[in-house]
């Protein structure tokens, strides 16, 4: 069961926290907890099962496991089963805690050209952390169904860092190739 928390309980959603090992000890709080944060955005506590960004302007899209762990979203890390969340625009080291963000409008790093109100995925179009909509129907490509940009990216020559909102609503990922 997860637990559902209120804002009130003081979680700060911007807080990253050190962490040892990969089995949630040392966390602030329960891992898989998810709150309702006062910006209409959900937060899941999860923890990264391997280094995810290095800078604050790289909010990636990533893949949670049902453990809570998190690393980017690749198409390979991406598989059925597992929950989507985008990182927040910190620096988070491996075996890290924080809080992804699950639901609702936010900022999240693209791929150039991401259409907006498309179908986004990823696979051999969009680099590791980052959607895209022209993700075609290959093996081992996945779509991530769910997810929308409320504004198309810059296909300008910095796109590769192209932070657009997004919509997140239950998303799930599919392979890209029909069953």
């Amino acid at each position: 069961m997860v637990a559902i928390a209120t804002p009130l309980l003081g979680a700060n959603v911007d807080r990253v926290t050190a962490g040892t090992t990969t089995d949630g000890q040392n966390a602030e709080h329960t891992l898989g907890t998810i709150i309702q944060g006062a910006d209409g955005v959900q937060y899941r506590y999860v923890q990264a099962a391997a280094a995810i960004s290095t800078l604050t302007t790289e909010p990636y899209g990533l893949a949670i496991t049902e453990a809570n762990q998190a690393v980017v979203v690749t198409a390979a890390t991406g598989l059925e089963g597992h929950y989507f969340g985008v990182a927040p625009r910190q620096i988070i080291a491996d075996n890290a805690f924080f809080w992804a963000r699950v639901g609702g409008a936010v900022p999240m790093r693209v791929s150039a050209s991401a259409a907006a109100n498309a179908v986004l995925g990823i696979g051999g179009v969009g680099a590791a952390g980052r959607l895209a909509s022209s993700v075609t129907a290959s093996a081992g490509n996945m779509i991530v169904y769910g997810v929308k940009l409320t504004a198309a990216a810059s296909a300008s020559a910095s796109a590769g860092n192209t932070i657009r909102t997004a919509i997140v609503t239950n998303p799930i990922f599919r392979s890209a190739v029909a069953d």
